[in-house]
């Protein structure tokens, strides 16, 4: 999708917690803002926001010298959500569909972004509420074939703690096939945005294959990926793509995608016909449109 006039506040807000959560010094803080003003005008609004959100973060690493203000927060997620976890496969293991269970519940854990919503809610809450509410765009049983044809998985990660809940949707598609899945991380630190270090900590490596995205991009810029990542990008049956700085990335694309995601903002919700907050497994088209 491209940047509409409304994402722009929030490119400053993000810029102004991330310093703030860096240091205490206003001035540091105007420096911060005073530099993205600058920035904004020269990035026509045809680009993706992520793409944009990607050069207001370097900004901030730039001025404060902090390259992972997150740090103890991934950290603090990363914990919360695996002492979460035996729960979730208790929960998943006495559902009646199990596999719809981990995707509701992988949906769920993207909730925990500290670009969209550095507050996020309690965890808990989250999980009892994704088990009641339905799905407000629902393709699972299309995502339920494609997996049933398929034998590449693409799992396209989103961020720290979240990735414990993948694992989960990991571990239930590999009960109903044996498949070949990579999951990807960010190359380096941007927010709260799962790495190799984070997919190791969780021992998301034990189900599946990582692989970083080559970039610091917070969503998947196909442009700015690795050799390596494009190869299992075009080779793969199916992508699973997690959180909406990945959907906002990739809705131009004409594969077989499955956005997993929660709408947190109002541009996208509008987007997607939904309303803010709401939980989505959206197909991509997979046939580019006639012109």
């Amino acid at each position: 999708m491209k940047t509409y006039l409304d994402c722009i506040p929030c490119f400053f807000r993000q810029a102004l917690e991330t310093a703030r959560a860096t240091t205490d010094d206003e001035n540091v803080h105007r420096q911060v803002l005073d530099s993205v003003a600058s920035l904004i005008p020269e990035l026509p609004l045809e680009v993706t926001p992520p793409e944009i959100a990607q050069q207001v973060y370097r900004i901030v690493a730039d001025i404060t010298g902090n390259r992972d203000p997150y740090h103890e927060e991934k950290w603090r997620a990363n914990q919360v959500a695996l002492s979460l976890y035996p729960r979730l496969r208790e929960v998943v293991a006495d559902s009646d569909d199990h596999l719809l269970t981990a995707c509701k519940l992988a949906i769920a854990g993207n909730t925990i972004d500290l670009g969209a919503n550095p507050k996020y809610a309690d965890i808990n809450s989250i999980i009892e509420s994704a088990l009641v509410s339905s799905l407000s765009i629902d393709d699972y049983h299309e995502f339920r074939d494609s997996i049933n044809n398929c034998q590449r998985v693409l799992y396209l990660g989103d961020n720290a703690g979240e990735i414990v809940f993948d694992r989960l949707l990991i571990r239930a598609l590999r009960q109903i096939k044996d498949f070949d899945i990579d999951f990807v991380v960010r190359e380096r630190p941007i927010i709260n945005d799962a790495t190799l270090a984070d997919a190791i900590y969780v021992s998301l490596d034990k189900v599946a294959g990582i692989v970083s995205s080559g970039s610091d991009a917070p969503a998947t810029i196909l442009s700015q990926c690795s050799p390596q990542m494009l190869r299992l990008y075009h080779s793969a049956d199916i992508i699973i793509a997690k959180g909406q700085g990945n959907y906002e990335s990739l809705s131009r694309e004409h594969k077989n995608i499955f956005f997993f995601l929660k709408a947190k903002c109002q541009v996208v919700a509008r987007l997607l016909g939904v309303s803010v907050g709401d939980a989505v497994l959206k197909r991509q088209s997979v046939a580019a449109p006639s012109t």
